[in-house]
């Protein structure tokens, strides 16, 4: 544990827990954002024709078509994406929200991997490294479950990370989350995404207003 003892410094820097804070908008929101039309039964791209002959390469759309009709299986995944968005976006139960959001996008990252999507895959390496930055900042609070299943007394001490203003970062997060739904199947990416701006960007202003000292007010 003393080797990674450098993320606890980093936990008193305020450029870094806003780092955080916002990585963890960023992977819950594009989560909620892509899974919630899959959680409704939605497709996630136009439907294809199912026609593979022996010996034919695996197209991404006869791929999508295939993982769509499985049906529950689709929807499970979906409302996995958005249960683990949802804990992020939470900033509260974010630890939790990062281990349940690990085993989701490592398969993410693999089939991009092995469809050969064009550029995606670095997309997903992204956001799988962001995911491993989030269980390493949280390892504090995650520890005691690599702890063998022994007799022990453990006492886990951390410090929060929401900067002393744990209900605006917690308010913005409900209003992404609520933004993210609201926009179904993938629909409006540029809308969302403007949205998803603008409330980031109040967070930031609004954190600054309430830090200001009050014999300036």
């Amino acid at each position: 544990m003393q080797s990674i003892r450098w993320i606890d410094s980093l936990r008193t820097q305020t450029w870094a827990c806003l780092t955080i804070i916002y990585l963890r908008y960023l992977l819950g929101g594009a989560y909620v954002y892509a899974g919630w039309g899959k959680a409704l039964g939605g497709r996630f791209m136009p439907q294809t024709p199912v026609t593979l002959l022996p010996g034919d390469p695996l197209s991404i759309g006869v791929f999508f078509e295939v993982l769509f009709r499985t049906g529950l299986w689709w929807q499970s995944l979906g409302a996995g994406q958005v249960l683990a968005g949802a804990l992020l976006l939470t900033q509260r139960f974010a630890a939790l929200g990062a281990v349940a959001y690990l085993p989701i996008s490592v398969c993410i990252f693999l089939i991009t991997l092995s469809m050969a999507f064009h550029g995606t895959p670095v997309l997903t390496g992204l956001m799988l490294l962001g995911n491993l930055a989030l269980l390493g900042w949280s390892y504090r609070q995650l520890s005691p479950l690599l702890l063998p299943n022994r007799n022990r007394s453990t006492t886990v001490v951390v410090d929060a990370d929401q900067l002393g203003r744990p209900g605006w970062w917690e308010g913005i997060g409900g209003l992404l989350l609520l933004t993210s739904l609201s926009f179904g199947n993938r629909t409006g990416p540029l809308l969302w995404g403007g949205l998803c701006l603008a409330l980031g960007g109040v967070g930031l202003l609004g954190f600054w207003w309430l830090r200001r000292p009050l014999a300036r007010r």
